[in-house]
């Protein structure tokens, strides 16, 4: 007698495609989701690194200017030192509490010592002076230079307390220098532009982007969390396997079997189970892998 087998091999391809259909169509969708959300969050992270960039170009120009002002009031408060060429170190430990790092303060001094060395020179050469007594040709080198100019406008108010101080020493107009300058005894002295308006603003701004920074930086951490659990998402290569695995294994291999036929009852009934076995294994598969994606996960 001749057992056929065909019938169940079709049947139970055709349930495993059915199957699949759905499978697939479940992975293909998450798949689509996956990678909508994975360029949402890349292009997030874009926009976050050009409001990160805008936010620390702010700060750092707000600090700056800052730094610039709190410089010239060490440079003002420290003229005398600086006249007499006096090492920033030794100058920086004689003040209580700087308001200035001395590494942020390093640069600014350096500069004023190298206007300082060609101020002292042209005076020297006796260059003509304006009447905050600058050398002319110094004070061009300064035009677009606010912190320049102003660090020359302290070297000339402490060439005038100099010299005045050398006229009432000798009782007559002699400079300290070397050479007799004009009667300065109706000269008004310059007056320092007050900028602590501007000062506490920029304090105001720099926190602002300093807490816009700080926000921003935790969003980005959190994007690119985000973004690498994109890149492994949760059970979807499980998936693909079982996907994989079951459509071998009760679609292409059945169909490759069939028709299948035998004289053999023991054969027949080895094979049926076989095949019914794999299914009942793709279908347990299947739902435990669902059941996997359905348990909630709390570290996720």
């Amino acid at each position: 007698m001749e057992y056929d087998l065909t019938t169940v091999l079709t049947t139970i391809a055709a349930a495993s495609a059915s199957i699949v259909a759905i499978l697939g169509g479940f992975i293909a969708s998450k798949l689509i989701a996956i990678s909508s959300e994975r360029s949402a969050a890349l292009e997030r992270l874009k926009q976050i690194d050009e409001e990160l960039a805008f936010h620390v170009s702010e700060r750092d120009k707000f600090q700056a200017e800052n730094d610039e002002d709190d410089a010239l009031d060490f440079i003002r408060n420290a003229i005398g030192d600086l006249y007499n060429g006096i090492p920033l170190e030794t100058v920086y430990s004689k003040v209580d509490h700087p308001r200035i790092p001395m590494e942020t303060l390093k640069p600014y001094w350096d500069r004023a010592v190298t206007l300082k060395e060609q101020f002292l020179d042209r005076i020297q050469k006796h260059y003509a002076l304006t009447e905050d007594y600058i050398p002319q040709r110094l004070l061009l080198t300064v035009k677009k230079d606010d912190f320049g100019y102003e660090v020359l406008l302290e070297l000339g108010m402490e060439l005038e307390r100099r010299t005045l101080e050398a006229e009432q020493a000798r009782g007559k107009p002699s400079s300290p220098l070397g050479f007799v300058l004009p009667d300065m005894s109706n000269l008004v002295m310059p007056s320092v532009p007050v900028s602590g308006y501007s000062y506490r603003k920029n304090c105001d701004s720099i926190q602002e982007h300093k807490s816009a920074i700080a926000l921003l930086n935790l969003q980005k951490k959190q994007c690119e969390e985000q973004i690498s659990t994109l890149k492994k998402p949760r059970g979807m290569g499980l998936g693909l396997l079982i996907f994989a695995l079951f459509t071998i294994f009760c679609i292409i291999i059945p169909l490759g079997c069939s028709p299948f036929s035998t004289d053999s009852y023991k054969a027949f009934i080895i094979a049926k189970s076989v095949f019914l076995g794999l299914f009942v294994i793709g279908l347990i598969a299947i739902f435990g892998y669902l059941v996997y994606l359905l348990k909630w996960n709390q570290d996720s």
